[in-house]
């Protein structure tokens, strides 16, 4: 038995756009995961190690609570908790009990997480502008631009 395209009734060169347009989206979203986990395993990190380093850096002393932390990085409680255990387990980050509330704690870099930072965001900045030198100025605006009208889009649905 052969392949059949799958054909919608009345479906025509918009709907094909639509499909191939999210099509490769998703692929370019692929190879962009693959391509920034082997650039964060250079140094010990995962996304969501480094977005919650990234949080925390940007935090200052004080840190973060790890529900401001949750928040922030858009995770679940049960998740938030994991990753500090295995950032707390790097020695990335220290727990402290808040002054003002003994109940909540706040979430720390330690200075080995500073010193990590430090090194990392200027290696990841010229990595994330070397990824986007396929296009010029012109067309990332042009492609920000499309890419805020297409979340606009989907928080419609």
């Amino acid at each position: 038995m052969g392949v059949r395209k799958i054909q919608e009734k009345g479906a025509g060169p918009d709907h094909y756009l639509s499909k191939n347009a999210l099509f490769v989206l998703g692929s370019v979203w692929d190879t962009l995961e693959d391509v920034f986990s082997m650039h964060f395993a250079r140094y010990g990190l995962s996304w969501p190690k480094f977005n919650a380093l990234i949080h925390l850096y940007m935090a200052g002393d004080r840190g973060l609570t790890q529900s401001e932390l949750g928040k922030k990085m858009l995770v679940s409680r049960a998740n938030i908790t994991g990753l500090i255990e295995r950032l707390e387990k790097d020695s990335l980050v220290i727990r402290n009990a808040d002054p003002s509330d003994k109940r909540v704690f706040r979430v720390c870099l330690t200075d080995r997480a500073i010193i990590l930072m430090n090194s990392f965001i200027p290696v990841h900045n010229n990595f994330i502008h070397k990824i986007m030198s396929a296009l010029d100025r012109n067309e990332k605006e042009v492609f920000i631009s499309l890419l805020e009208k297409l979340k606009k889009g989907l928080e419609s649905v």
